[in-house]
């Protein structure tokens, strides 16, 4: 059981100091975070959080989305939940240096009924994340959504 604890308290550690994922206070405020958590249920333990707030895209060749490395551990089963505002659709990738972000470990899209996917992770490593809008014609709008990462549980792989 201790070693479960020290597990854990090493993971929230890695996460803490390894992800580059923004923790932002703009319009998306904690609340909107911890309320597109409540998706996971009391059984995941919330990670990390990765906002797009109020991004503005003023021409075709502007970013689209935005994109984060995170570090996963070997053995680990990660859930990831998306939430957006209503006005474009959006989707959430889960990909790393391998596997292209067209054809992802794991992908969400808002406009599916799933809420969240689950990954289980075969090797450590730096993985990225991204959230991407799919309609590439919206152009100065104020478009934001939250990607949530949590830890299910550890296996032995």
């Amino acid at each position: 059981m201790r070693v479960k604890k020290i597990l854990f308290i090493f993971l929230l550690f890695v996460f803490y100091f390894f992800s580059r994922a923004e923790i932002s206070a703009q319009s998306f405020d904690r609340n909107s975070v911890f309320k597109c958590a409540r998706v996971f249920g009391d059984s995941v333990t919330f990670l990390n959080d990765f906002v797009i707030n109020k991004q503005k895209r003023k021409n075709q060749e502007a970013p689209n989305g935005k994109e984060w490395d995170i570090y996963l551990m070997k053995g680990t089963v990660y859930r990831f939940a998306l939430c957006s505002d209503k006005k474009a659709t959006v989707v959430l990738r889960l990909y790393d240096d391998t596997v292209s972000e067209d054809a992802p470990y794991g992908m969400l899209s808002q406009k599916t009924k799933t809420k969240f996917f689950d990954y289980v992770c075969k090797k450590s490593g730096v993985y990225k994340v991204s959230i991407r809008y799919k309609d590439n014609s919206l152009l100065n709008k104020d478009l934001s959504a939250i990607a949530i990462l949590g830890f299910v549980k550890k296996i032995k792989l």
